[in-house]
């Protein structure tokens, strides 16, 4: 084009390029002009939204610090020296302070084996069993099973009869024992280590020759003890507790006590443990967080969204109707009180924030720990989504959206209940001997569902109901199926000596029966189970559904309110206060705001579709303007050309003019 240009004007002698690059340019001027400044001021909307938006984020997560503040009964616990004693205290530990002296540590039992010349060396073949307990001495050396530990039972063949083979499959077994090889410098030995310490879980080994230790409770032992079975023993205010963990969590209330490190004998060195109620620190930090994140909220709007008087300037989002409505909402939702709650505390005003002069917040923490200090759990519950129960037997577990504030009475009508099995009597009176001919000692059952390999008792003389009912229980819980569906039973026998083998679970799904009888112990297929039952009561005076222990309240203002009833027992268990606090409630605005259907998304999205016109825009003016140039550069050819034509055709005539007689003298 413009090579066609820059011959133009050979006719006319006019500058037709830069005739026509100015009349092109003249058209186009205006409308770029127009295309940029919306395209300027789009720009500078999106970054100021896209701050809005990271500011928006940022005080929302905020709100995470908020919801911890729900634990209306929260522990501060201290230990004066962490280095032998490490303390936490759950929501319902007692307060108080403690004078403790850790005597001792747990230890786990281990044994070894004697040395053998090679891993695969073999050992010898039969049933291994490991059972856990006490070694007694008096009135004479015996051992006692630990009832709540399973027993372990293998098949040693041919297949496994190494010291590699019984390593692993006591390890596959995972039944609270470890097995390693250790190499001594001369020979191999199998240690074994019961996981759980305490002198309650002492290991019995009896079944291969090679690999038996009873503490010369039955002669022949071969293996030899490395580390007896130790309790933790801690004094806590000079009474002594044993423990077969050095994680004691049963000795106080909602405390658990870690101990690290026993003293010296006659030491006494004492650590001071205190478990108090939680203080208004507690609250302080989160809520000074929040007060700055939504300072720097406001001032990131402010930036973009006010006017300079100094500089006579406004910001891009000036006026912005999607900014006004999200810092509306957002001061509407802190101003509010809380649904549910009454008497003074029902508002972030109440506990000391409040809105100053230049539209930012303060927090007054002297009102805050007041606040706190006169009730505390309603300061909590400004902020958190909570139930409270009147009642120590019931416990909030969940809500739903559904679930509107209020107080909902709670009565049990029927409490939850478990599955057990009643035996028949047992064929013969004690002591009972089980020698193992016709399977005398051998049967299988049911729990929860679950289906147990059959269960092999130890052939021996059962001198009375509590070592026999410790046996199968112990036998039952030790069975892989059932351990692995985690389930378990505990065993009794009644005055009647009929076996009572109870589940450990509530309600419906709870259930014990026999799959294979024993006459012996009086276990019959088909008969004796007794299924659990579920809970059921009511929640705010309408029926609600039971599910185990569990009540959920299906309809009604309560609906989706889930409470534990751990008594088990019936009757009235008061009432449930229930409200939704400050922190869900923002949450939710401040979600509908930001997420991907939300006004600032919407607009975000509308000022990229705006840009994407203008780029649009763009395109169709510059092929606007390049039709004009072919237009304008087609017009002034045809020009140039005619004025070419006019000049040829003069030329031609005054030539001819001047050839015509008498020109010289008529002129």
């Amino acid at each position: 084009m413009a090579s066609v240009i820059s011959s133009m004007g050979l006719g006319s002698g006019i500058d037709i390029n830069s005739l026509v690059t100015n009349l092109v340019n003249a058209e186009q001027a205006p409308v770029t002009q127009k295309l940029n400044k919306r395209e300027a001021a789009d720009q500078a909307k999106l970054t100021a939204f896209g701050t809005i938006k990271g500011a928006l984020a940022d005080f929302r997560s905020s709100l995470a610090g908020l919801s911890k503040l729900g634990n209306t009964n929260q522990r501060t616990a201290t230990s004066s020296d962490t280095s032998s004693v490490t303390v936490t205290a759950d929501s319902n530990a007692d307060l108080g302070n403690y004078r403790l002296e850790v005597k001792q540590l747990a230890q786990g039992h281990a044994v070894a084996s004697t040395p053998f010349a090679t891993v695969n060396a073999p050992v010898g073949t039969g049933t291994l069993t490991i059972k856990l307990g006490t070694y007694q001495t008096e009135p004479s050396p015996t051992f006692v099973q630990n009832p709540d530990k399973g027993t372990l039972s293998l098949t040693i063949d041919s297949s496994n009869n190494t010291l590699s083979g019984i390593r692993d499959a006591i390890n596959k077994a995972d039944a609270g024992i470890s097995a390693a090889i250790v190499y001594n410098g001369s020979g191999y030995q199998l240690v074994l280590n019961s996981e759980d310490g305490g002198v309650k879980n002492a290991m019995q080994i009896t079944g291969i020759a090679g690999l038996q230790y009873t503490s010369g409770t039955v002669a022949g032992d071969t293996m030899t003890q490395t580390q007896a079975a130790k309790d933790a023993i801690v004094s806590i205010n000079g009474l002594d507790v044993h423990s077969t963990s050095n994680t004691v969590s049963n000795a106080l209330k909602g405390v658990t006590l870690n101990l690290l490190k026993a003293e010296a004998p006659n030491t006494q060195t004492l650590v001071n443990v205190d478990i108090s109620q939680g203080s208004a620190d507690s609250f302080t930090k989160p809520l000074q967080d929040f007060v700055k994140s939504y300072n720097d909220l406001y001032a990131a709007v402010k930036s973009v969204a006010s006017y300079n008087a100094a500089t006579k300037t406004a910001g891009p989002l000036l006026g912005d109707s999607v900014v006004q409505g999200a810092m509306a909402m957002v001061r509407s939702q802190l101003t509010q009180p809380v649904s549910g709650l009454t008497g003074s505390i029902r508002s972030l005003v109440d506990i000391g924030l409040r809105t100053q002069a230049d539209g930012t917040l303060s927090l007054d923490t002297t009102k805050l720990k007041q606040a706190v200090s006169t009730d505390r759990d309603s300061v909590a519950a400004v902020f958190a989504v909570l139930g409270r129960p009147g009642n120590t037997g019931v416990q909030y577990t969940d809500a739903t959206s559904a679930t509107k504030t209020g107080s909902y009475a709670v009565n049990v009508t029927h409490a939850a209940t478990q599955g057990f099995l009643t035996g028949n009597a047992l064929a013969a009176p004690f002591p009972l001997v089980l020698t193992g001919a016709g399977n005398d000692n051998t049967f299988s059952i049911s729990v929860d569902g679950v289906n147990s390999d059959p269960i092999a008792l130890t052939p021996n003389t059962y001198a009375n109901g509590d070592a026999l009912a410790t046996e199968i229980q112990a036998r039952i819980n030790g069975d892989s199926k059932l351990r692995t569906a985690n389930v378990s039973v505990s065993v009794a026998l009644d005055a009647g000596n009929h076996l009572v083998i109870t589940s450990k679970s509530f309600g419906s799904s709870s259930n014990v029966s026999v799959t294979q009888a024993n006459s012996a112990l009086g276990l019959t297929v088909g008969s004796g189970s007794t299924a659990g039952s579920d809970i059921a009561g009511t929640i705010g005076g309408l029926e609600a559904e039971g599910k185990g222990q569990q009540l959920s309240a299906i309809s009604g203002d309560a609906s989706g309110l889930k409470l534990l009833i751990g008594d088990n027992t019936a009757g009235d268990k008061g009432a449930v206060s229930f409200s939704r606090g400050l922190t869900e409630r923002l949450d939710k605005a401040l979600g509908s705001i930001l997420n991907t259907n939300g006004s600032v998304s919407a607009r975000l999205n509308g000022l990229q579709k705006d840009l994407d016109r203008i780029q649009s825009d763009r395109d169709k003016l510059a092929e606007r303007m390049s039709q004009l140039q072919r237009r304008l550069i087609k017009q002034f050819t045809a020009m140039d050309s005619l004025v070419g034509q006019l000049q040829s055709t003069g030329s031609y005539l005054a030539q001819q003019l001047s050839n015509l007689p008498n020109s010289n003298s008529s002129n």
